[in-house]
């Protein structure tokens, strides 16, 4: 598929107050994006796009684990800017706790933003997406592919972040579209500092090599993103240092992808072109 060129086109980005998310928009804008910025309604989204201070920048509020919400901020940016070629789905939270601690309440803060959150983004988006021929990007970590303690359900929800991209990716094998997720390390956010303020997480950094605990500098990461986005990677790993980490997981799912082209399934996956009759029907 060709690359993006997303100088002057519309980009939507979720959790554009957080630390990755901002980053990520501020990026997009050097860039000549036109960046719809998604987060709940607050005084802190408004002064965001005071700050940024660009032409270029809208509000989309919405509270991101309402559909009817999202679905509106999202006909909304595509409305202004005429269509939308990217959407980056970066909102997400982490409460630690073990996962017998964690309250139901927690538990479903999480997944309605890390889970639904993504899920309802995606499905906005999609006809956007391909009208535009766009590319989609979720967020994930690295949590999602290998085991973190003390993180309740929010290595779940990336891991169904993941599984879930890699659906939508062969789904949509047959339209302009295309999807991708990335597996992220630590990013030096707010997350990343509640999660080391916790007292048992704390002591377990503390103990751990500093090499294995440092933060990702978000303008860095930024970079890394924007630039897979517009590459239309269907995965990114950083740091680049837990690819082996991820990779029997990920040559699994690829091998899926490729292997489904070639089944009687591939023939029922939607599609703009007429759908071939089966011989034996």
């Amino acid at each position: 598929m060709r690359r993006l060129d997303l100088a002057r086109h519309g980009v939507l980005v979720t959790g554009a107050t957080g630390g990755i998310g901002r980053a990520i928009a501020e990026h997009l804008l050097h860039r000549g994006c036109r960046v719809a910025l998604m987060s709940r309604p607050s005084e802190r989204l408004d002064g965001l796009l005071e700050e940024l201070d660009s032409d270029n920048a809208i509000a989309a509020p919405a509270e991101i684990s309402d559909r009817v919400q999202v679905t509106s901020a999202i006909d909304a940016a595509a409305e202004r800017f005429g269509g939308l070629d990217a959407v980056v789905a970066g909102a997400g939270v982490v409460i630690p706790a073990t996962i017998g601690e964690q309250t139901e309440e927690e538990c479903r803060s999480v997944i309605n933003t890390n889970f639904f959150g993504t899920l309802w983004t995606l499905q906005a988006a999609m006809p956007h997406l391909n009208a535009a021929g766009g590319h989609f990007l979720a967020l994930a970590s690295i949590a999602g592919i290998m085991p973190a303690p003390l993180s309740g359900v929010y290595p779940a929800t990336k891991a169904a972040v993941g599984q879930l991209v890699s659906q939508v990716r062969i789904e949509t094998r047959n339209l302009p579209m295309s999807a991708g997720v990335a597996y992220l390390g630590m990013v030096d956010t707010e997350m990343s500092t509640s999660i080391s303020d916790d007292e048992r997480l704390g002591r377990a950094l503390d103990s751990t090599p500093s090499f294995l605990t440092g933060s990702l500098d978000p303008e860095a990461t930024a970079r890394r993103l924007v630039r897979g986005l517009q590459r239309r990677e269907a995965t990114i790993i950083t740091p680049w240092w837990l690819t082996p980490s991820a990779a029997p997981e990920l040559a699994l799912k690829r091998a899926t992808e490729t292997a489904i082209r070639f089944s009687a399934l591939a023939r029922e996956l939607p599609t703009r072109r007429p759908r071939t009759p089966h011989p034996n029907e």
